[in-house]
């Protein structure tokens, strides 16, 4: 049978192939399968509702996901040609300026001079800008393991893109939200029922835990820093089974997908402190998870290298 989290798994991998690979199996799943290759095979890309400028920078996007996941052309080969493509777009002439000057210098202002938000830069080692609307402040107290503090929450609402990952899943899978520079936590807002243990545990505990390390450890790598807050994930769960979801994330292969080379990091410190198989580890009981993930957290706080290889 079509098992969505195992579909997911592959997309939070970035591996598109496989995943349509596996949708491929199924007729029932025919219709997905088929709208896959309307996108990716024939380029056939749907406009949004916005000016055709936007469009055509947003097309360019989609343009590099087809070749960074569909086609996987190398990856900077791909980052080359957005570059490209979006500097013809914005009649900028520097052959030297990077990507992320492009984006913040001269997408971003084209967006904002339309009444958008747009953040660009990499989620998970690969381009794909947010691109929003409304944003509403609120505050947070949230419970860390190493005390409560407070933090500014942005609700962010009015979506046109959101990322690699919503995109390449139609919605299925996306990035719910993020910790800016400056400690502050960005969620987007329908991603989350706020009385649920996904918002206050992945959402909140998880960013917070982000931005409480980088006040102390500007410098932490982004692998240490995933590593951390997905095990304070695991210490305040209690309705969901978080590492059977690591399981189905992990992979070793791509260090520059945070989320996915931090599962893998758990996946194998858990089978290894308790001698079980990735396959036992969803049965584990939460009270057993709970207590591994606490020692493994005391464990990574002793020093700024510490992550268990």
């Amino acid at each position: 049978m079509f098992d969505e989290n195992e579909y997911c798994g592959y997309i939070l991998k970035g591996d598109l192939v496989g995943a349509l690979h596996y949708v491929k199996q199924f007729p029932e799943q025919i219709a997905l399968y088929q709208r896959y290759m309307a996108i990716f095979d024939k380029e056939q890309y749907l406009n949004y509702a916005i000016d055709e400028p936007l469009n055509a920078m947003l097309r360019a996007y989609k343009q590099y996901y087809r070749d960074v996941f569909y086609l996987r052309l190398d990856r900077a080969a791909a980052e080359d040609r957005l570059r490209a493509k979006l500097a013809a777009l914005l009649h900028i002439t520097d052959g030297n300026i990077s990507l992320d000057d492009i984006e913040q210098e001269a997408v971003a202002g084209e967006f904002q001079r339309r009444g958008f938000h747009f953040l660009g830069g990499k989620t998970g080692g690969y381009y794909g800008p947010y691109v929003w609307i409304t944003t509403e402040s609120r505050t947070y107290d949230v419970e860390l393991p190493d005390g409560v503090q407070s933090y500014t929450v942005k609700l962010l609402d009015g979506f046109i893109m959101k990322s690699w990952l919503d995109y390449l899943s139609f919605g299925k899978v996306s990035t719910g939200g993020w910790t800016d520079a400056d400690g502050i936590i960005n969620c987007v807002k329908t991603s989350y029922d706020f009385d649920s243990e996904n918002f206050r545990v992945s959402l909140l505990k998880h960013e917070a835990q982000h931005a409480r390390d980088l006040a102390l450890q500007p410098d932490m790598s982004s692998a240490l820093l995933e590593y951390r807050a997905k095990l304070v994930e695991l210490i305040y769960s209690v309705e969901r089974n978080l590492l059977a979801q690591f399981v189905r994330e992990a992979d070793s292969s791509d260090d520059s997908n945070g989320h996915s080379a931090a599962a893998h990091r758990i996946v194998s410190d858990y089978c290894n402190l308790l001698d079980k198989t990735s396959d036992e580890l969803g049965m584990l009981p939460i009270e057993r998870v709970q207590e591994v993930a606490k020692s493994l957290f005391d464990k990574s706080s002793c020093t700024s290298d510490s992550l268990p290889e």
